[in-house]
């Protein structure tokens, strides 16, 4: 592994790391197509952290806009989540 000095190393390691556990979580889930930001929030896990850095993956569903649905499929999910990610 690479290893950085660089400012933003630590908010995109806990980017990628948010987007593997994303589709780990949803990989063998049949719930595709996703319509509404209710219907994710609801999908996602009770009692399991799911954290890109400091803010949970319920927070991140709000920031989604009516625009961003339907999430056609696991890839459509994670680009479209992970990009709502705060880079600090």
């Amino acid at each position: 592994m690479i290893r950085t000095n660089h400012p933003l190393y630590e908010a995109l390691r806990d980017i990628e790391e948010f987007k593997l556990k994303l589709a780990e979580y949803f990989k063998d889930k049949d719930v595709f197509p996703i319509k509404s930001r209710v219907e994710l929030a609801n999908l996602l896990p009770c009692g399991i952290s799911l954290k890109c850095g400091e803010v949970e993956a319920s927070e991140l569903v709000k920031l989604l806009d009516e625009s961003d649905f339907p999430i056609k499929d696991l890839n459509d999910l994670v680009t479209k989540l992970s990009k709502k990610c705060p880079i600090e």
